[in-house]
């Protein structure tokens, strides 16, 4: 599949703004797959100028490791928060691209909240609250461990919340991170060794 790229990435923070809330309207929030075979992870370590990405495939359910693959790319938009997307999406595509994983669901995971104030789920493994947004369940806080800190979910397209949290419970084996994305970052930080 080719990536068609209906915008410009290296734009100004009101272009951006207007670009986000132009697409939002595009994104699919209920499940459109039928079986997964294959989940991936995506590590992004950002520098002064440069930033790496790294993507870990893997098995579903099994999760077994299929492959690591991780680029260099320019930085041409700087990091700002709620603008993620601009900073790294073309590069997270075209290596997307390069591992055969796009045009699928996909599901934002991450230890960092997007709010201060959010519900605190229980203390055990499982246990999660939504996070609602105008009345809207955007996300969920998840417990991924007992007594560990939480993790913040939300699904991004073609696929529903529920089924978003029952992937990543699923793919949190012995680590507060899903597997696929700690194997991501702990790749991205060994390739900067690298670059």
């Amino acid at each position: 599949m080719k990536i068609f790229h209906s915008h410009p990435w290296n734009v100004s923070l009101e272009e951006a703004k207007k670009i986000q809330e132009r697409l939002n309207k595009f994104i699919i929030k209920e499940d459109r797959f039928q079986k997964i075979r294959v989940v991936g992870g995506v590590g992004i370590n950002f520098g002064p100028s440069s930033l790496v990405i790294s993507i870990a495939k893997f098995t579903y359910p099994d999760l077994k490791k299929l492959d690591l693959v991780s680029e260099r790319y320019p930085l041409l938009f700087p990091y700002t928060p709620g603008f993620f997307a601009f900073s790294c999406g073309a590069e997270i595509l075209s290596i997307l691209e390069k591992t055969s994983l796009l045009d699928l669901p996909t599901i934002a995971c991450s230890k960092r909240a997007l709010t201060q104030n959010y519900p605190e789920p229980e203390k055990t493994k499982g246990s999660y609250e939504y996070i609602f947004e105008d009345k809207e369940k955007v996300g969920l806080v998840l417990r991924s461990r007992d007594y560990s800190k939480p993790i913040f979910i939300s699904p991004g397209n073609k696929i529903s919340i529920n089924s978003s949290l029952k992937i990543v419970l699923h793919c949190c084996t012995n680590y507060r991170l899903p597997e696929p994305l700690r194997q991501a970052q702990l790749f991205v930080r060994k390739e900067l060794q690298h670059f």
